[in-house]
This record gives C-alpha cells, sequence and structure tokens, in this order.
C-alpha cells in the first residue's frame, strides 16, 4: 500500500472514531440522578387470553385489572391505571436473553393523559379507568372527572401493522396533552455501543430533528407549532407519536441528570448504571377539540416499514451524515434486492463488497497506477531536494517539471480515494445499524449475529492478516535507506492497528473490509501484470 493510501485510510478511521465519540458530545458534569418515587404497578406475565382481564396488583388498595391485546406482529399489555400501555412485546424479533423483544422498561407505564381545562392540568396518569368495550383488537377505557365530563380512550389495532390508533373522547377540553413518558428498553447485547443511538426526534414541516441522550437536558424543551410526529428510539427499534389534529408544540427531556456515557466501540465512556439514563419523555400538546386523535408506531427502524407509513417515519433511521444519505438508501435498496435471491446476509455482504470492487475499479487502477509512477519517480525527487535544497522555488518548479515530462499527477492518486470515502462511512452507516443484520447468522456456531462483533475475534485477525499480505503485495522496491524501512514497519503497524480497531465492530462491517481486502489484492495482481511488474518486491 502506498504511502497516501495508507495516510488517507489513517484519516478515514481517525475520523470515524471521533465521531463515534462525539455522537455524544460533551455531558454536563455528572451529579447525583434524582430519585424518583416508583410506581406501584407489576408487570404482568404473559397472558393468554385475548379477553379476560387479570388481577395482578393494587393500587391506593383498589385492584388492577390488565388486558392483553394479540396481533400478528406483538402483544401489548394494558392497565387500567390511566388507560395505559406498560408492555409492548414484538413478535418478530428476539430479546438476547430469550422470548421477544420488550420496548417498555420494567416497572414503567406509557401513553399518558393531561386534559387541560380552564387552564388548569388534569393529570390522568394515577386515575384508574374502567373497560367499557373490548374486542380482540379494541379495547375502550372510561373514565369520570369530578366535574362530571365523561373521558373514552380508545385503542385500536390492525393485525398485520406496527402502527395503531387512539383516541380520546371529552366534550369540555382547553388543550390535551399525550405524552410518552416510560422512554424505550435496552434490547442489545452491547450497551454502550447501543447507548449511542438512544433519543428523542420530533418533525415539524417535514424537518426531523434528532437529540441524542447527552443533548437534552433534564427540562422539558421543544417548540411551538403543528408538529408532523414525535418519537423516542434505541439503536433498532421506534415509538412514534402521530398527530391527526392539529397540534400547539411539543417538548421532550432526559431523566438521568449526568453523563449517560456510551459511544466508543471500547466502551472508553463507559454507560452510567443510573437506571434512568436512556429514558426520555415526550409530551405532544394539541388544541382544543372534542376528540384527539393519533397514530402510534412501535416497531422496528426498517426503512421499507416505515417509508411505508407515508408520515415520514423513515426519516428515524440513521443513513449517516445527511450529504451521504442518498448513497447509503442507494447500498440499503441494493442489499435488500441481493437479500431476495440470496438468504444469508453473510454472502450478500460478501457479493455487494465484490460488486463494489468491480464497480470501482476503474478508479483503483488510477490510484495504483499514479502510486506506482510516483514510486518510481523517488530516486529524481531526491536528486532534485539534494540539488535544490536551498532554493524551495525553484524545488517545486522542477519538481512540476518532472511530474509534466512523465505525465504524472500527485493528486491522481488520492481522488480515487479521496471519492471513496463517502462511500465507506455510508457502508458503515448501514452495516452498523441496519435492523436486517440483527440476529442475522452467517456461519453457525460462529458468526450467528452480524450486528454483533466476533465472538472469537477470528474474522478481525483474519482481516488483519489479508491486510499485511495485501500490502506485501503492494510494495514497489524502489525506495531505498530510510524511506523503505518506513516502508517496512508501517507494512507491519497498519494490520495491527486496523485488527484492533475492528475487534469490536459489527462482524458484518468487518466481513465487508475483510473480503474488499481479498479482492483488492487480486485487483493489485491485475494492475501490476497489466504494467509488467512483479507482485511482490517489498524485501
Amino acid at each position: 500500500m502506498d504511502k497516501k493510501s495508507i495516510i488517507g485510510i489513517v484519516l478515514i478511521f481517525l475520523i470515524l472514531i471521533l465521531w463515534q465519540s462525539i455522537l455524544m458530545r460533551y455531558a454536563p458534569k455528572k451529579v447525583e440522578p434524582k430519585k424518583e418515587v416508583p410506581q406501584q404497578v407489576e408487570v404482568a406475565p404473559p397472558i393468554e387470553s385475548k379477553n379476560a382481564p387479570t388481577i395482578v396488583g393494587t393500587h391506593h388498595g383498589v385492584s388492577l385489572p390488565l388486558d392483553t391485546i394479540d396481533t400478528q406482529l406483538f402483544r401489548v399489555i394494558f392497565t387500567s391505571l390511566g388507560a395505559s400501555i406498560q408492555s409492548i412485546k414484538l413478535k418478530q424479533y428476539k430479546a438476547i436473553e430469550g422470548g421477544w423483544v420488550e420496548l417498555i422498561p420494567t416497572g414503567k407505564r406509557t401513553l399518558n393523559d393531561v386534559v387541560i381545562i380552564d387552564n388548569k392540568e388534569i393529570d390522568l396518569s394515577n386515575e384508574i379507568f374502567n373497560v367499557v368495550e373490548r374486542s380482540p383488537n379494541r379495547i375502550v377505557y372510561e373514565f369520570v372527572l369530578t366535574s362530571g365530563d365523561t373521558i373514552h380512550k380508545v385503542y385500536e389495532f390492525q393485525d398485520s401493522s406496527y402502527m395503531f390508533d387512539i383516541s380520546l373522547d371529552i366534550s369540555n377540553s382547553d388543550k390535551y396533552k399525550i405524552i410518552w413518558n416510560s422512554g424505550l428498553a435496552s434490547t442489545e447485547k452491547n450497551k454502550d455501543m447501543e447507548l449511542r443511538y438512544f433519543g428523542g426526534l420530533a418533525t415539524l414541516g417535514g424537518i426531523t430533528v434528532v437529540k441524542s441522550l447527552s443533548s437534552l437536558d433534564t427540562v422539558p424543551k421543544g417548540e411551538p407549532g403543528d408538529i408532523d410526529w414525535v418519537g423516542v428510539k434505541n439503536k433498532y427499534f421506534l415509538a412514534a407519536i402521530i398527530p391527526r389534529i392539529e397540534t400547539d408544540s411539543y417538548s421532550m427531556k432526559r431523566f438521568a441528570l449526568g453523563s449517560v456515557g456510551g459511544g466508543c466501540a471500547y466502551g472508553c465512556m463507559p454507560s452510567t448504571k443510573d437506571p434512568e439514563a436512556t429514558r426520555v419523555k415526550l409530551a405532544l400538546v394539541t388544541k382544543s377539540n372534542k376528540s384527539y386523535n393519533f397514530k402510534v408506531y412501535t416497531g422496528p427502524l426498517d426503512y421499507d416499514i416505515l417509508s411505508s407509513s407515508g408520515f415520514g417515519l423513515q426519516n428515524a433511521c440513521y443513513l449517516g451524515w445527511k450529504w451521504i444519505t442518498p448513497i447509503s438508501r442507494l447500498f440499503l435498496k441494493i442489499f435488500l434486492v441481493l437479500h431476495r435471491v440470496i438468504p444469508n446476509y453473510g454472502v450478500v455482504i460478501i457479493v455487494f463488497s465484490f460488486i463494489l470492487t468491480i464497480v470501482f475499479f476503474p478508479l483503483s487502477k488510477i490510484s495504483q497506477k499514479s502510486a506506482i509512477a510516483m514510486q518510481q519517480l523517488q530516486p529524481k525527487l531526491q536528486e532534485l531536494q539534494k540539488k535544490y535544497k536551498d532554493d524551495p522555488k525553484k524545488l517545486n518548479q522542477a519538481m512540476m517539471s518532472l511530474y509534466r515530462k512523465r505525465g504524472v499527477s500527485p493528486l491522481s492518486g488520492c481522488l480515487p480515494l479521496i471519492i471513496q470515502i463517502p462511500i465507506f462511512f455510508a457502508l458503515y452507516a448501514i452495516l452498523d445499524t441496519t435492523i436486517a443484520l440483527r440476529g442475522a447468522m452467517f456461519i453457525p456456531h460462529w458468526i450467528e449475529d452480524l450486528s454483533q462483533h466476533d465472538p472469537y475475534f477470528a474474522l478481525p485477525i483474519l482481516m488483519g492478516i489479508m491486510m499485511f499480505v495485501q500490502q506485501k503485495v503492494q510494495g514497489f522496491g524502489v525506495m531505498g535507506g530510510q524511506q523503505a524501512s518506513q516502508q517496512k514497519m508501517m507494512s507491519y503497524f497498519m494490520p495491527i492497528m486496523f485488527t484492533f480497531i475492528f475487534l469490536r465492530f459489527p462482524a458484518g462491517l468487518v466481513l465487508y473490509w475483510f473480503t474488499y481486502n481479498i479482492f483488492s489484492f487480486i485487483q493489485t495482481y491485475i494492475v501490476k501484470g497489466q504494467m509488467g511488474l512483479p507482485a511482490q518486491e517489498v524485501k
């Protein structure tokens, strides 16, 4: 590997590591978290009946019935306390401890209500509602205010959708506030890496704002206006509230008071042990109405599923920086198309790597030829440096004259590498965050989840060995003295450094880089053969 390529790739990975670290930004100095009084609500065990409520606990001496709605995609458990939800299990996704993925943290409830009448907020989260209607996909709760006004809260589900409807009917109110108070549960094994993706989202006028945990305050902050939707997310899942009426404002906050940690592949910012660290609260305030209607999405951060919603929820998917998002979307579509004919995502990554090698072969060929030409000019350049060591202006003129005479451009070797930088970042975003790779097996008893690191670290080590072999092949043997010694030292150092960097990267990303190195190795043989050069000259 030539010097310019080495420098370029090192810069790419330095930027990558720095970007991981600053995702969480600088948090305030850590202070002791404020303790909240826990709600006395027990988490329900799985309920097999779709219609019969189960008594599982009490609140101020009153029995608390639970109800369950089962669809093809999830199981939702309701409590009559606040007519809220205390469990959402996704049937299509496995939890790391077994069973289904749970979105609601243990002991929490969500989708609570605050009614505003005569400028006074009436919090209904701790009021006990009665079930007045029940069917397999619909449940209606009722509560009577002290004013005599009756509130009906309706949940309605579709059998094959992650979207469900909520409506609240009240004849006399100024405004209404719906609250997602539970945050989302942690669902992944690597907590520090997952922590980077927790946060809140809000979309106004089609523009989505994403707030990481460290950028959120412990005091509710938001914006007024007509809100498209608000949501909370972790690495792979999203909960979003979509108003179907005119809104007044939204706000969001986090509960942990100190640094939340995370944001580094090696746990350099360990996640706090505060159980509230990932908890984000959303509040959406609507304007006056007799019936307040919302759609709620609770499901995977799957780009295709979210795109089909028609509400712009796909903006919640992390696809890298804004300027590389179009590239990421294209690559993601190619991935999904390949998976239609190739069931194993590991093989999809290998095939995709081969496709990219073919597509960028002309650019890589230019880069390698330029690198060879520059290496071959080194003796002449060293002579010019000695001759004009006291006259930088004449040295520059002489070097440019030599470049023109030999038809070499110093930038031609770097340009193809620069063009490929956004490609790498787009791939990093996809391979690190696409839910399609979550739990995707490559080789049984070895890499059984491409979204997690290789448990035996064999793939990163093989990648490092392949990088070493590739650099040996790419050596051109025209340098002498100290430069040859430095090149040889780099050929040992770089593979070791990259192996260390990739140890805890998702196996899918390491697999891509490993196979891309193999194809680049073959490509080097082809280019050197076309130029009549031996494949290996490093001594």
